[in-house]
């Protein structure tokens, strides 16, 4: 497994990072193709995000 940063960008330059494993990086674009709605989740320092996925300006997906 590998480990991969999934960077949400709002307006304003508000971010918000998300970090998975996957194989490799296709299957984390598979995930977030199936993305709509409210996204809930935990990043890396332990704090919970709720955002709906149509505010989402910018997806971008480091290894």
């Amino acid at each position: 497994m590998n480990s991969f940063k999934i960077i949400y960008t709002f307006e304003k330059d508000v971010k918000v990072t998300e970090v998975v494993e996957a194989e490799n990086k296709s299957e984390v674009i598979g995930k977030i193709k199936d993305l709509e709605g409210f996204v809930e989740m935990t990043d890396s320092e332990d704090q919970y995000h709720r955002f709906d996925f149509a505010d989402v300006k910018l997806v971008t997906i480091t290894e």
